[in-house]
């Protein structure tokens, strides 16, 4: 029995090169690329699919003894940079929920965040930038951040993600983890599957007793990377930085400005504009807005149409 052959094309192009051919256009677009500004730009972006946050809240001591190093501090600020932690039992698990094969419930526990605390001076001068680190959802009812209403040992997350998580192949298995998005400089990017985040807010801040009250809010996103076709107005316009001295700046921009130049128009003194006319003394308008002393204006009326013959007089136009 003959055997079935089906011979195909093994060369496969693009859309846009397809079309390109199709149209009989000239142009080839692999050799000769397209110019200009799309209507349409195709960009490859995170969307998010679900998202849940809590708020937390604990006091905590500084290491620094803050009256004693930094005796002019009397205010500060926060940032949350990062967060760390561990998965398990007493840390962070993550579970398939049974029966419904989109949603994930999420624990959170035992979390230690680390933030950046400026010190400021009684006239807002930055004195020095710490960084202190405290645990949220501490594991123990017995450790010092630990608070039943405000912060407590954990809590349970259920949120949705329907293309699943994202995994830590270092290990023998297959691992799920979450991705933590902060302001280091390794952790500060976002991954397909669940990611978690914090932003904090300074409470109350004890120079003599050297502690802090900050308030963390916890973000918990599933997001999945898709194309999608954006409506552009055109690239960004990047304003111009200078370098001009602020001191010299009247001759400094002149010598790094243009050349000068005569911009002054000569004036046309034949047909068809007459503006040797535009010399004449200007005495005001009348009701149909016309010049009352100078006969070089046209002036429209209802009824007729006054145009300037050539020696400068009005006539009415047939």
């Amino acid at each position: 029995m003959a055997k079935c052959r089906c011979r195909t094309n093994s060369r496969i192009v693009s859309n846009v090169v397809q079309s390109m051919n199709n149209s009989g256009c000239c142009k080839d677009v692999c050799t000769n690329p397209i110019c200009g500004e799309p209507n349409m730009l195709g960009a490859y972006a995170p969307a998010i699919y679900d998202e849940i946050g809590i708020n937390l809240c604990t006091t905590f001591e500084l290491e620094e003894d803050i009256a004693t190093a930094y005796p002019t501090a009397t205010s500060a600020s926060v940032k949350a940079i990062d967060a760390t932690y561990e998965y398990g039992d007493g840390n962070v698990v993550i579970e398939a929920i049974s029966g419904r094969p989109n949603c994930y419930r999420i624990t959170l526990s035992n979390i230690t965040v680390q933030f950046a605390l400026n010190l400021y001076d009684s006239a807002d001068r930055l004195v020095d930038t710490i960084f202190p680190t405290a645990v949220y959802l501490p594991p123990s009812t017995t450790a010092p951040t630990y608070d039943e209403d405000t912060n407590p040992n954990s809590v349970e997350l259920d949120i949705y993600a329907p293309y699943g998580l994202s995994y830590d192949l270092t290990g023998d298995t297959p691992t799920p983890v979450i991705n933590f998005i902060g302001f280091d400089a390794t952790g500060n990017t976002v991954t397909q599957g669940i990611n978690l985040c914090c932003m904090a807010k300074l409470l109350n801040f004890d120079a003599d007793d050297s502690s802090v009250s900050v308030g963390l809010t916890l973000f918990l996103q599933s997001l999945y990377f898709a194309g999608y076709k954006l409506a552009t107005s055109g690239k960004i316009d990047v304003p111009k930085g200078s370098i001009v001295a602020p001191e010299d700046t009247d001759c400094m921009r002149f010598v790094a400005g243009d050349l000068l130049n005569l911009a002054i128009k000569p004036l046309e003194l034949g047909e068809p504009l007459y503006e040797e006319h535009l010399k004449q003394e200007c005495c005001g308008m009348d009701s149909n807005g016309c010049n009352t002393c100078s006969p070089c204006n046209t002036c429209n009326t209802d009824d007729d149409t006054v145009v300037i013959s050539a020696d400068g007089g009005a006539e009415e136009a047939e």
